[in-house]
């Protein structure tokens, strides 16, 4: 593998985890795009704050 195919891997892995991240904010009542935007800066870690620095889902009325 050279470097344009793991590059290219790298770049889909970042952008499904941020679109990932999108999703979830949006489930929570939180900004997609906001979250999307700092998932894309930070990765992974941005994600994982997603999960453990949120409130409980809560339903919609």
């Amino acid at each position: 593998m050279d470097w344009q195919q793991a590059a290219s891997i790298g770049s889909a892995a970042w952008f499904s985890i941020a679109f990932l991240a999108a999703t979830a904010a949006g489930m929570q009542g939180r900004g997609k795009l906001w979250w999307f935007f700092i998932t894309m800066i930070f990765g992974p870690l941005a994600l994982f704050f997603l999960a453990i620095w949120t409130e409980p889902l809560t339903k919609r009325g």
